[in-house]
C-alpha cells in the first residue's frame, strides 16, 4: 500500500472547478506535478481514489527541456490499492526533474472526505458549498498525488467558482482573480504557492460564507478571519477574539517561532466528520466547535470552542511546520496538540482552571482504554487507509498528551518548552519520528544540567513502545526511617487467563510523593528494568499519611498498604481540603478502578467515598461521578438497585444542596460544571423530586412560551429530564426545537436530549431517521444519535436490535463515510458495549460481531468494546454481592443523612416516573463535552 520512493514530488499546480449548483456534483481538475527522480525507473506510482482520469491527457516531460516521454500504459488500481501507475517506454534519469500532467474528474461526494459537498438552509433556500477534508489519506480523492505525509511539496492551488455571492479560499492568500474562459459568470482564484507541506494539509472551500476579520492587534502581521454562513455571522466574535490571541501566544511566548503564513482563516462547516482539521492557514471546524453565542451558548460549549481552537492552532507548529514521518507516530501531532489545549485555553480563559481539569478529562478517560488487553502501543505500525483511520483514537490523543505532560514535569516545564523549540527549529518543514523529539529534549536537558537516571529516549520509549501503564504498589515500613517499597505491575481491568501476550511490562516511572501539599514534592525513579525499589526515607513520620503521584502528573495508578490508606481516609473524613483537589480526584479514581480490577477490596474503595458528603469541588466529584456511574450501570435492573440508589442519594444530596438547582450570577466556571454533576445524579439517576419537579416546571414553561429560554448551562439536562418524564408532546417539542435551532451548540444539546425518551416507539423512529435521506439527522450526527440511544437504559436494547436487524440497510446508507477513528459500523457497535451487564446481552453482542467479520473483525475499537462487555459480566459475578453487603452495612448511615431544604419544595427521594433512566447517558456525555472529547466527536483532530 506504500508508494515507492523512486520519484518524489517537489511542487504541484492543482486546478479545481467544482460544480455545486449545476447538480452533477463533480469537480473538473487538472494537475501538474514536478517530481525529482531518486532512482532510475520507467514507472511512476501515485495515489488516486474515486477519480476518473482522462488517460489521453497524461503526459510526462523533462522539465528542463520539455522533452516528452512516451506513456505506454496506465495501471489503475484505485479500487484495491488506491494507486495508479504510469508506465513509460524509457526510464527516468536520476537527479533530473520531470513534470507529470493530467486531467481528471473527482466526485464532489457527500461522504465528508476529500473535496466534498455540504449543505445548509438559508432563508428557506437550500445552499451548497464545496469544502475539503484530506486527513488522513483522502487528498487522493480530490486529485492524484503522492499522498504520504513525508512526501512534502509546495502546492499552488487554483479554484474556480461561480461569481454569484460565492468566494473561494485556500491555504494561502489570493494572488490573482480572473474570468474562466468560455464560462460566463465563473472566476478563477489563483492562490500564492504554499510553504512546503504534506498533501493531507491541502485545503480549499467554495461557498457563500461571510467572514469576520479579527482585530489586527491580537495577532500582528497576520490577517485573521472567521468564516460562517451569513445567518451565523453573529456567533463568530468569540473565535475572532481568542483565535489570534492564542496564535500569537504560541508564536511569541511558547514556541518562540513566528507563524510562517501571512493569514489564517477558520471556517465553520455545516457537515464535517471531525471536530476540526488543522489545514495550514485554513482550519475547518464543525459549526458547534467554532461558533458561540454569549447569550444562548453554555459554559461547556464556550470551553469546547476555546480548547478546540487551542488544539488546532498548536498543530500549526506541531503537525504542519514539523510533521510525523508516517501515520504510526500520529501521536506526535495529536498528543502534543491535546496537551497544548490546556495552556492555550488557559492563556485566554484563566478562569476555566484548565490545569485542574486535565486529570479528570484526558488522564482518567484514557486509563479506561489503556487498561484493556486489547489496547495498543502509542507507536503502532499501520499500512492500509482503514488502519490509518483507526489511529485517531484515545491512545494517540489522550495518552499522547498524558505522557508529554509527564515528560514536561520530570524535565521541568521551562526546560521542556525550550527543548520543544529546539526540536521544531531543527526539523522545520520536515518530517520526524519520535526519536527526533527525544534527542532534542535530551540536548536541552544536557545544556541545562538536568540530571536524569537514563536518557530521555530510553525513559520515554518504555511508554510509547508498549501498551498499557503500571499500577504502583506502595508498602511502607513504618520504622524509624519511615521508608517504603514501591513495586510496579501492568494494570489491567481484566486479565485473560488464555492470553498469549508474553511481553514483560516495565516502565521508567517518575515517582513523586508528599505528606504536605504546601511544600515541594520529593521524588525517586523506578527503573524500567526493575520490579521494585526501596525508598529509604519518606517525608514526615510513620504516623503521617503519604500520597504518591503528586498532582497525578505521572501516567500510573497507586495502591497503598492498608495502614497508609486508613491514614488518608481519616484525613479525608476530618479535613479533606488538606489534600489537593487533583490528588483527591486521583485517590477516588485509582481505588474505584483498582477494586474493579480485583487488586483491592471494593470495601476499601467504597469506604473512601463516604467523605464525599463534604466534597464540593469539581475534580474530585467528576472523578467519583464517572467511577460510581460504572457501578450504577452495572446495578441497573438488578434486585438490590434500590440499596445502591439510597446510598448515592446520601452522597449527592449535600452537593445538590450546596450548588442548588438555580444558577447564581456569582458562579465561577467550575461551579457551573459541578452543578451539572449534581443535577445529573439528582434529577436523573436518583429521582430527587425537587430536582425533577423543577426541571419539569421549567421545560413546560418553555413549551407554553418558547420565547422563555432555558438556562444554556441547564438546557440539555432540563430537556432530558422532562422528555424522559413525559410522553410524545414533550419529545415532539424538543425535537422541533432541535430542528429549528440556528445555534449549533444548542442543536447538539437538544439532539442528545431527545434521545432521553423512554418511549420505545419514538426511539425506533429516531433510529429510522438516522438512516433516511433528507431527514433532520445529519450524517455527521448519526453516531452521536445512536450512541446516546445506546447509552439510554431503555434505548440500549432498542439500539442493539436495530443494528442487528437492519445491518445491511445501515451499512449501505453510510457507505464510504468513515470519519476519524475508523468505520461507522465499528463505531456503532462499540457504543453498544458499555451497558452490557448480563450474559444474554453479551451473547447477542458476540453473535452480532461474528455475523459481520468483514466490518468488525479487524477493528481495534470493536475488540476493546468486546473486552469491556465481557469484563462487565464478570464484574457482576465477582463484585455485586460484595457491594450489596457493604451497602446494607451502611444503611443506618444513609438513613441519618439530613434532608435538603430548597425552594420552592423539599427534596424527596421518591422516584418521579420514567426519569429514573433518562440521564444514565449524561455522565459520559458531560465528560465528552467538558474535555472536548472526541469521544463522540473527539477523534477529530482534534486532528
Amino acid at each position: 500500500m506504500r508508494l515507492p520512493t523512486d520519484v518524489l514530488p517537489t511542487s504541484y499546480i492543482i486546478q479545481l472547478l467544482p460544480f455545486i449548483q449545476v447538480g452533477n456534483f463533480t469537480t473538473d481538475g487538472h494537475i501538474d506535478i514536478l517530481v525529482e527522480c531518486k532512482k532510475a525507473t520507467s514507472s511512476i506510482s501515485m495515489n488516486a481514489a474515486d477519480l476518473k482520469i482522462d488517460n489521453k491527457t497524461i503526459t510526462v516531460v523533462d522539465d528542463e527541456n520539455n522533452t516528452p516521454f512516451e506513456v505506454v500504459s496506465l495501471i489503475d488500481q484505485q479500487t484495491e490499492r488506491e494507486i495508479i501507475t504510469i508506465n513509460l517506454k524509457t526510464p527516468l534519469v536520476v537527479g533530473k526533474t520531470y513534470k507529470i500532467s493530467m486531467k481528471f474528474v473527482s466526485i464532489l461526494n457527500d461522504e465528508l472526505r476529500g473535496f466534498y459537498r455540504s449543505t445548509y438552509e438559508e432563508n428557506g433556500i437550500q445552499k451548497y458549498l464545496a469544502v475539503s477534508q484530506m486527513e488522513a489519506p483522502d487528498a487522493r480523492r480530490a486529485f492524484p498525488c503522492f499522498d504520504e505525509p513525508n512526501m512534502k511539496a509546495v502546492f499552488t492551488i487554483i479554484v474556480g467558482y461561480k461569481n454569484d455571492k460565492m468566494s473561494a479560499i485556500s491555504n494561502m492568500p489570493v494572488n490573482k482573480t480572473e474570468p474562466i474562459a468560455n464560462m460566463p459568470g465563473y472566476m478563477w482564484n489563483h492562490f500564492n504557492p504554499s510553504v512546503k507541506m504534506s498533501s493531507y494539509l491541502v485545503a480549499m472551500m467554495v461557498s457563500e460564507f461571510v467572514s469576520e476579520t479579527s482585530n489586527p492587534e491580537f495577532s500582528p502581521g497576520i490577517v485573521y478571519k472567521i468564516w460562517a454562513r451569513p445567518s451565523f455571522r453573529n456567533q463568530t466574535a468569540y473565535s475572532a477574539e481568542i483565535g489570534p490571541k492564542i496564535l500569537n501566544d504560541y508564536a511569541k511566548k511558547y514556541f518562540l517561532i513566528d507563524f510562517p503564513l501571512p493569514k489564517m482563516d477558520m471556517a465553520a462547516i455545516p457537515d464535517f466528520a471531525a471536530g476540526a482539521m488543522e489545514n495550514w492557514g485554513l482550519v475547518t471546524y464543525r459549526e458547534t466547535d467554532l461558533l458561540y453565542d454569549p447569550k444562548k451558548s453554555s459554559a461547556s460549549a464556550k470551553q469546547r470552542v476555546a480548547t478546540i481552537i487551542a488544539h488546532e492552532l498548536a498543530h500549526q507548529w506541531f503537525g504542519d511546520y514539523v510533521t510525523m514521518d508516517w501515520w504510526n507516530v500520529i501521536w506526535l501531532n495529536e498528543g502534543f496538540a491535546s496537551y497544548m489545549e490546556y495552556p492555550g485555553t488557559d492563556y485566554v480563559e484563566p478562569g476555566f482552571e484548565m490545569n485542574e481539569q486535565f486529570t479528570v478529562t484526558d488522564l482518567h478517560y484514557v486509563f479506561g482504554i489503556d487498561a484493556l488487553e486489547s489496547s495498543r502501543p502509542i507507536d503502532f505500525q499501520v499500512n492500509t487507509p482503514d488502519e490509518i483511520n483507526q489511529m485517531f483514537d484515545a491512545i494517540s490523543y489522550e495518552k499522547g498528551s498524558c505522557i508529554i505532560r509527564m515528560c514536561a514535569n520530570f524535565l521541568g516545564e521551562p526546560v521542556f518548552r525550550r527543548g520543544v523549540t529546539r526540536y521544531l527549529n531543527a526539523h522545520a518543514y520536515g518530517n520526524t519520528v519520535q526519536q527526533d523529539l527525544w534527542k532534542a529534549l535530551q540536548q536541552q536537558a544536557n545544556q541545562e544540567n538536568i540530571i536524569l537516571p537514563d536518557t530521555v529516549e530510553n525513559i520515554m520509549e518504555t511508554w510509547t513502545r508498549q501498551m498499557g501503564f503500571p499500577v504502583i504498589n506502595v508498602t511502607r515500613s513504618y520504622n524509624a526511617n519511615n521508608g517504603a517499597t514501591a513495586s510496579q505491575q501492568r494494570f489491567l481491568l481484566r486479565k485473560n487467563p488464555n492470553s498469549t501476550d508474553t511481553n514483560v511490562y516495565k516502565w521508567w516511572v517518575p515517582l513523586t510523593y508528599t505528606n504536605n501539599f504546601s511544600a515541594p514534592a520529593e521524588s525517586s525513579w523506578l527503573p524500567g528494568s526493575n520490579d521494585s525499589i526501596q525508598i529509604s526515607r519518606l517525608p514526615g513520620s510513620s504516623s503521617d499519611w503519604i500520597i504518591f503521584n503528586v498532582g497525578q502528573e505521572g501516567y500510573y495508578r497507586v495502591i497503598y498498604d492498608e495502614r497508609n490508606l486508613n491514614l488518608i481516609r481519616e484525613q479525608l473524613m476530618k479535613s479533606h481540603t488538606v489534600i489537593s483537589k487533583k490528588n483527591r480526584a486521583q485517590i477516588l479514581d485509582d481505588y474505584l478502578n483498582v477494586a474493579r480490577a480485583n487488586l483491592t477490596s471494593y470495601v476499601s474503595a467504597m469506604e473512601l467515598t463516604r467523605y464525599l458528603t463534604n466534597e464540593h469541588d469539581y475534580a474530585p466529584w467528576t472523578a467519583a461521578s464517572v467511577a460510581l456511574d460504572y457501578i450504577d450501570v452495572m446495578f441497573y435492573g438488578l434486585r438490590d438497585e434500590r440499596d445502591w440508589k439510597d446510598y448515592m442519594t446520601g452522597l449527592v444530596t449535600p452537593l445538590y444542596n450546596h450548588v442548588k438547582y438555580t444558577e447564581s450570577a456569582s458562579d465561577v466556571h467550575l461551579t457551573v460544571f459541578t452543578r451539572s454533576q449534581a443535577l445529573n445524579w439528582a434529577c436523573g439517576k436518583l429521582n430527587i423530586s425537587d430536582c425533577v419537579q423543577n426541571a419539569d416546571r421549567d421545560y413546560h414553561a418553555w413549551m407554553a412560551n418558547d420565547a422563555k429560554e432555558l438556562s444554556p448551562n441547564l438546557r440539555r439536562l432540563i430537556s432530558c429530564t422532562a422528555i424522559a418524564d413525559g410522553s410524545r408532546p414533550e419529545w415532539k417539542f424538543g425535537f422541533d426545537k432541535y430542528v429549528s435551532s440556528t445555534l449549533p451548540n444548542e442543536k447538539t444539546e437538544l439532539l442528545r436530549a431527545i434521545t432521553c425518551t423512554v418511549n420505545v416507539t419514538i426511539l425506533n423512529e429516531m433510529l429510522v431517521m438516522m438512516i433516511t435521506n433528507n431527514s433532520d439527522i445529519r450524517l455527521q450526527d448519526a453516531s452521536t444519535l445512536f450512541s446516546n440511544i445506546a447509552a439510554n437504559p431503555v434505548g440500549h436494547q432498542v439500539a442493539m436490535d436495530f443494528l442487528t436487524n437492519r445491518w445491511n440497510e445501515i451499512s449501505a446508507y453510510f457507505g464510504g463515510f468513515q470519519g476519524f477513528g475508523g468505520g461507522t459500523m465499528a463505531r456503532l457497535f462499540r457504543s453498544l458495549c458499555n451497558r452490557v451487564n448480563t450474559q444474554a446481552k453479551l451473547n447477542q453482542l458476540k453473535k452480532l460481531r461474528s455475523d459481520h467479520p468483514a466490518e468488525l473483525g479487524s477493528s481495534k475499537s470493536v475488540s476493546q468494546g468486546m473486552e469491556v462487555a465481557e469484563a462487565n459480566v464478570l464484574w457482576v459475578q465477582q463484585h455485586y454481592d460484595t457491594i450489596v453487603n457493604w451497602l446494607k452495612s451502611q444503611q443506618s448511615v444513609a438513613t441519618t443523612q439530613p434532608t435538603v431544604a430548597t425552594t420552592p419544595s423539599t427534596v424527596a427521594t421518591t422516584p418521579s416516573t420514567a426519569s429514573s433512566v433518562y440521564l444514565d447517558n449524561f455522565s459520559a456525555l458531560i465528560m465528552a463535552v467538558l474535555a472536548g472529547f472526541w469521544s463522540l466527536t473527539r477523534f477529530c483532530s482534534f486532528p
